[in-house]
């Protein structure tokens, strides 16, 4: 299980990462908001947890910047601050979970996965865009009325689309995602899947940008990613 793990100055983020391991996740570290907005990893990841330093801003001041920018996955925080304002403050702001430091790493694990069922088994967790809608639960596509018959990684690299929205993914970036840690993937297997992808979903929705990567159309870009 994928996790994104987001340091905000805490001083044992790697020995997190490493006990995470230990306990079945795959963690990926980014160092700060904008790289977590930013990763490859990210859209992939089933689960986010923000380590937050003494030195770190609120938890409601990170927490606010990673929703926005559409990254819907569950969050557990972690703090030393025993602040109850500002637990109320990181549930309001869309955690999912808050603990307490110091806090052993198998209490972390499975609050994660804890987080991660809950996620799996609410009623309806959708990824809206445009005329796009994503069923997480039932993994089903639609396009306005019509249903969308994906393959398991056409659906990845829509998801990857509607968590990124108005952003240029790189084939780089949709590699790392879609098949995190294969040496294997031939060069041209990106351009293969967007090829298949692009005959489902029409003509003109997926654009090639040369040199950078790929985005869906500008009428689309324009729409926010919004929870189902």
């Amino acid at each position: 299980m994928r996790v994104l793990l987001i340091d905000q100055g805490s001083l044992a983020i790697d020995l997190l990462a490493q006990r995470l391991e230990g306990c079945g996740f795959k963690p990926e570290v980014v160092r700060s908001l904008d790289e977590a907005t930013q990763s490859p990893a990210a859209p992939g990841a089933l689960a986010m947890v923000l380590d937050l330093g003494l030195e770190a801003s609120c938890a409601c001041a990170a927490i606010t910047p990673l929703r926005e920018a559409g990254l819907a996955q569950p969050l557990v925080v972690l703090s030393a601050r025993d602040d109850w304002r500002e637990r109320v403050a990181a549930f309001d702001a869309g955690a999912d979970d808050f603990l307490l430091k110091p806090v052993h790493s198998e209490e972390v694990a499975a609050r994660t996965r804890a987080a991660i069922r809950r996620s799996a088994g609410s009623p309806s967790r959708e990824l809206v865009l445009g005329d796009l809608t994503l069923d997480m639960k039932a993994r089903t596509a639609r396009q306005g009325d019509r249903n969308l018959p994906l393959t398991r990684s056409e659906f990845r690299l829509l998801q990857l689309f509607l968590l990124a929205p108005g952003r240029v993914l790189t084939k780089q970036q949709i590699t790392e995602s879609l098949w995190p840690g294969n040496r294997e993937v031939s060069a041209n297997a990106v351009e293969v899947l967007i090829a298949r992808l692009r005959q489902k979903l029409g003509t003109g929705r997926i654009i090639t940008l040369r040199g950078q990567g790929y985005c869906l159309d500008e009428a689309m870009q324009a729409e926010r990613l919004g929870p189902g």
